[in-house]
């Protein structure tokens, strides 16, 4: 009887270690946050779109976005190093972002140069192992005339 119980137990803890060691390995929305924060950093603040897809996304990543043609990572790139190259001194800060589960939403503000108005950015992330498999965004410029006393960002 006491081999049985033992035996149980060895293998209910095996197989408990088994579940802890996948759970660690499970990207958290955390670590999805960081991954989407440093492919933003790399493409959009240090100007390497190229670079931050090679390193970030999946080689079947989606975009979603309706200003990219083709909706692939190399349609996103060429977009991308397009903008990059016609403004004068672009920046784009990232406000705020929120993970959950695999998406992760980034609020961010766009500035083409000096002098050039705000843009409001609101961009989704799905990850999935590690890399970036999908994006949407909501974009925003100024509006005519400011009714709100609330600043968007």
């Amino acid at each position: 009887m006491i081999k049985h119980v033992t035996f149980a137990l060895v293998i209910g803890l095996v197989g408990f270690g088994g579940f802890v060691a996948h759970a660690r390995d499970t990207p958290t929305s955390e670590s999805s946050k960081a991954i989407v924060l440093a492919f933003y950093k790399l493409a959009l603040q240090d100007f390497k779109p190229a670079e931050a897809f090679a390193r970030y996304a999946a080689p079947d990543f989606v975009e979603h976005s309706q200003d990219t043609v083709g909706g692939t990572a190399a349609a996103t790139v060429d977009f991308l190093s397009k903008l990059i190259a016609r403004s004068p001194q672009p920046k784009w800060e990232v406000v705020r972002a929120i993970a959950e589960g695999d998406l992760v939403f980034v609020h961010a503000r766009y500035i083409a140069g000096p002098g050039a108005p705000e843009i409001a950015v609101a961009e989704i992330f799905r990850v999935r192992d590690g890399k970036l498999a999908e994006h949407w965004d909501v974009i925003s410029g100024p509006p005519d005339t400011v009714v709100n006393p609330n600043p968007r960002f």
